[in-house]
């Protein structure tokens, strides 16, 4: 999708010339069609439609499954903390901070829920309007998010005969709704209420050759792919001391054997992010991780998306960064830290990629040099 994001402030720009991005549009459309021609083709239309029953449907007997998010738990982790002995301005910015992380949880689950009526014909406004509220503590964000989940609780049918996948009246409607809540919580939440913060002083911070001075000539180990830099990325991801050091080593790493699925840099990836412990680069070292997930997964929009184990994740690292912020409420960086991860979209099954899911564009965006790949 393509929500503005308003807390960061990075802009990666990738230049690609014409005749790379026609060759590789080739290829995704020889991929996606192989992908597409493995998938099971659909259950048929059942009378259990509307009912309990069709939050999940089963495609195949071999666990291929689709399922809706806003009935399940996907609340940031501290959202019923006691608060009782917690001092004032820390109890304001945490509040904030829980309700900024569980309102765009909402607004993302819902959205995908109803992506399920568009490409699947599933009855999903039970679903969607099952989602806890009194997980946001801030009113005003809480008021938005309300009017949207209502909005689309409404709009969307819930009889299956009224199914036009194509529907672009009714698109217009969700996607209006979707916006209108995002920029409601994009003013409540800005930056600006936190701290000053400048565009010149993010790309300071996240600078890499802070941590790694050498990091050109270890950026164009990814065009060129070998087992000797494997090892070698590996090693220094080992024994380096600096956490933040070891997560940029190790997305180095799952740019090498980009094309192995599933990626040996998963575990790995998943080990610093359940280590607890804190650095800049979390948010990048989960993006890298989910889009790995991902397109081994299914690039497909009939593919299943693992939405729900992604968050789960995502809701480990925002915990790690609010425990850094709770230590130093004034840390404006980590509170960017924090909103853009929070804020960050699932992976969703329309996007400006015409042939499938979004993963396969973040791929795209994340791992540029696949584009003028010869490995």
């Amino acid at each position: 999708m393509g929500m503005v994001r308003m807390f960061y402030m990075i802009h990666v720009k990738i230049q690609v010339n014409c005749m790379k991005k026609f060759i590789f549009s080739i290829i995704c459309l020889i991929v996606v069609a192989i992908v597409v021609a493995s998938v099971f083709q659909k259950k048929e239309e059942t009378s259990n439609q509307g009912t309990e029953e069709n939050n999940v449907i089963d495609n195949c007997g071999d666990g291929f499954y689709i399922e809706t998010l806003s009935d399940k738990d996907i609340y940031c982790p501290g959202t019923y903390v006691c608060l009782t002995y917690m001092p004032q301005s820390k109890r304001e910015l945490y509040g904030d901070m829980i309700s900024l992380a569980n309102s765009y949880a909402i607004l993302r689950a819902a959205y995908c829920d109803a992506e399920l009526w568009f490409r699947f014909g599933m009855v999903v406004n039970d679903s969607i309007g099952h989602v806890h509220l009194d997980s946001i503590w801030d009113l005003e964000a809480r008021n938005a998010v309300d009017k949207y989940v209502k909005t689309l609780v409404d709009i969307i049918p819930r009889d299956t005969a009224l199914w036009n996948q194509s529907d672009s009246i009714l698109w217009d409607k969700v996607w209006s709704a979707y916006t209108t809540c995002a920029d409601k919580l994009s003013k409540r939440f800005a930056l600006r209420h936190y701290g000053k913060i400048t565009e010149k002083d993010v790309v300071k911070y996240m600078d890499i050759k802070q941590f790694i001075p050498n990091y050109d000539s270890i950026y164009d180990l990814r065009r060129k792919q070998s087992e000797e830099n494997e090892r070698y990325l590996l090693l220094m991801a080992e024994q380096t001391p600096s956490f933040d050091r070891e997560c940029l080593y190790t997305i180095e790493y799952a740019h090498q054997r980009r094309h192995e699925e599933p990626h040996k840099a998963i575990p790995m990836l998943e080990k610093l992010m359940e280590s607890g412990k804190f650095s800049r680069y979390l948010h990048e070292v989960w993006r890298t991780w989910r889009c790995l997930r991902q397109v081994a997964e299914s690039p497909s929009r009939d593919g299943m998306i693992l939405n729900l184990e992604y968050n789960k994740m995502r809701y480990k690292c925002l915990k790690t960064i609010l425990t850094q912020i709770m230590q130093d409420p004034k840390d404006i960086y980590a509170i960017n830290d924090f909103c853009f991860l929070a804020t960050y979209d699932n992976i969703t099954r329309y996007s400006e990629f015409m042939f499938g899911n979004s993963a396969p564009l973040e791929h795209m965006m994340l791992f540029p040099e696949i584009l003028d790949d010869d490995n």
